[in-house]
């Protein structure tokens, strides 16, 4: 169980690390570093789908760093098309940075989930990765 900032005093950067913000952001923002110079290297490190390639079914994060890319670029549609679920977290990005960063370096606040509602937001991300991976399959099979 993590130690809680006393009320009125601000949040330390170091219980900010325990809660996995800081690591939160600087994930967040190289995804968006490598979104915005994707021209300047051309996706040569990008690697094909082991699944794909091996079995011609798509994985449940095929076609996402497209997905990236088109939401980093502000082509929401495409975004969502070609891999809704990444499509909608490259959206949550925009989202997630701005708080992640008020909650590091300022006093805004870190929601907690009760263990019962940890395990409910579980199975419903399970669930959204079993819709999206049949969508990838219809849509791009």
């Amino acid at each position: 169980m993590r130690a809680r900032a006393p009320a009125g005093r601000r949040a330390t950067v170091s219980a900010a690390l325990q809660d996995g913000y800081v690591l939160g952001l600087l994930s967040g923002f190289s995804v968006l570093v490598a979104a915005w110079t994707y021209p300047l290297w051309g996706g040569a490190v990008v690697m094909p789908c082991l699944l794909r390639e091996l079995t011609g079914i798509p994985c449940p994060t095929c076609y996402g760093t497209r997905a990236l890319l088109a939401a980093a670029a502000g082509d929401w549609s495409t975004a969502l098309r070609f891999n809704p679920l990444i499509g909608f977290g490259g959206i949550g990005l925009f989202i997630y940075l701005p708080w992640a960063t008020g909650t590091v370096v300022g006093d805004w606040p870190r929601p907690r989930l009760s263990p019962a509602a940890t395990v409910k937001f579980a199975r419903f991300g399970v669930g959204l990765v079993l819709v999206n991976w049949v969508y990838l399959i219809v849509a791009h099979t």
